[in-house]
């Protein structure tokens, strides 16, 4: 009798920690007020065939590195900046290659529309 009860008892309760967690999975939706922005996309070899090692991004308010695997494996970036302001801003990327050369990126700074909190930017030395 005694199991009985146990297992009515975590019958009842189980389907409401379930709505629970289902409530607060859709509360997560980024919220487009926010300044936090992830900047993400491809980054192109050095202009000599040096692979990129490290992508450094500096904005008006922060800097932020990947220095991740994926930027020489895979030729991937992903930054997260937590203080993007609401009117756009240029940053510069640079890119450092496992040559020790480099190449710097200008490009506008800004939070996506809508939901959305990444931003995509792909890197490539400059044309000769």
């Amino acid at each position: 009798m005694r199991n009985r009860v146990a297992i009515l008892a975590l019958a009842a309760v189980l389907p409401l920690t379930g709505a629970a967690t289902v409530t607060a999975a859709s509360q997560a939706v980024a919220d487009p007020g926010s300044p936090n922005v992830t900047v993400k996309g491809d980054v192109d070899d050095c202009s000599n065939g040096g692979s990129p090692t490290v992508v450094s991004i500096t904005s008006a308010q922060e800097a932020r590195k990947d220095k991740s695997p994926s930027v020489t494996d895979k030729g991937e970036f992903k930054v997260t900046f937590k203080k993007v302001p609401t009117r756009a801003q240029t940053a510069t990327a640079l890119v450092t290659c496992d040559d020790g050369r480099s190449y710097t990126q200008k490009f506008t700074l800004e939070r996506p529309e809508g939901t959305n909190t990444t931003l995509a930017v792909d890197l490539a030395p400059p044309s000769r």
